[in-house]
């Protein structure tokens, strides 16, 4: 039994065909392999860029969260300050509602000055009635 003899020149063709083929599929896997390892290596470093923002991003909240608590205890502080403030002021005023204005000081002085024996000249009972008796005289003989 003899094999069939195919005619060689179609099938070199075609092969030649298949060949091109092959190898433009081979280029166009490789372009397209070339191209997904350059977008996962960009995936890679959009990942890693975003951890990092993402870890300042917590950094600075915590950072954030800790300088809210320093002023709110500062603003507590300056309120406890405040209230205490406030009652001394109540203390004082009323204080000083008890206390003489300076109108009433000055009339004290005045008094005072007046009954001072130091500054004030008195004069006695005996003194008073010769002064009395000494104009009286002079008055009726003229």
């Amino acid at each position: 039994m003899a094999l069939p003899t195919l005619p060689t020149l179609p099938f070199e063709r075609h092969g030649e065909e298949e060949s091109k083929l092959t190898t433009e599929l081979v280029k166009r896997i490789n372009e397209s392999t070339r191209r997904i390892r350059i977008i996962e290596q960009r995936v890679d470093r959009l990942e890693n860029s975003i951890d990092s923002i993402q870890e300042n991003t917590l950094t600075q909240l915590n950072d954030l969260k800790l300088a809210l608590e320093k002023i709110n205890n500062k603003i507590v502080s300056v309120s406890e300050k405040l209230v205490n403030i406030e009652g001394e002021i109540l203390r004082l005023s009323k204080e000083i509602s008890k206390t003489a204005t300076k109108r009433e000081l000055k009339q004290m002085e005045t008094f005072i000055d007046l009954i001072n024996p130091i500054t004030a000249k008195f004069v006695t009972k005996d003194e008073v009635e010769k002064m009395i008796e000494y104009k009286i005289p002079k008055n009726k003989k003229a």
